[in-house]
């Protein structure tokens, strides 16, 4: 039977060592930076990025103002770099890439399984999209730790920060409050 998705060509994934721009590396701790890789357009991490990062839970008025921010953004040709792991950034990145939108997944696990599913195929081979992790290839699971990890990568590699909703107290909103102006 044939898929009716395109395949990812060979030279997208699997994936590879990822050399960050000057401006980034000097934001990323350099050891850190030595083991990103990803899969798809390297060349978007030379983007001023928007990072987007919200809570797992947060109010629905607040997903559909976001969501209503998502095709000013795909218009401007703005690069979204997020873990896209809560809700609402999930339904971000499906609104981003379903209008031809670009985005950088940071992922808080290994690549060693890592397949895109199918609405991220087309925009991977298309070079609309990047995939990257620094977690080494048998981190398979996304656990608390490396969520925030994640999260940290993500705020260092934004060049400015929507945070549509974090919830009080959190360590997200910590990391936040942290959030060096750029």
């Amino acid at each position: 039977m044939e898929s009716k998705h395109k395949p990812i060509p060979a030279a997208t994934w699997p994936a590879r060592a990822v050399a960050l721009p000057p401006e980034l590396a000097r934001r990323v701790e350099p050891g850190l930076a030595a083991r990103i890789v990803g899969a798809g357009n390297s060349a978007l991490l030379a983007e001023s990025l928007l990072g987007l990062v919200a809570s797992r839970q947060c109010p629905g008025h607040v997903l559909l103002e976001t969501l209503d921010r998502v095709p000013e953004w795909a218009q401007a040709g703005r690069v979204v770099v997020s873990g896209f792991h809560s809700p609402l950034e999930q339904q971000v990145l499906r609104s981003l890439l379903r209008r031809q939108g670009r985005a950088v997944k940071v992922l808080a696990r290994g690549m060693a399984d890592y397949r895109p599913p199918p609405e991220e195929r087309e925009p991977l081979a298309a070079g609309r999209m990047l995939v990257l992790t620094a977690f080494p290839p048998e981190a398979r699971r996304t656990t608390r730790a490396s969520a925030l990890e994640r999260n940290r990568l993500v705020l260092a590699l934004a060049a400015e920060l929507v945070v549509p909703y974090v919830a009080t107290e959190s360590p997200l909103a910590l990391m936040v409050r942290n959030y060096p102006t750029r």
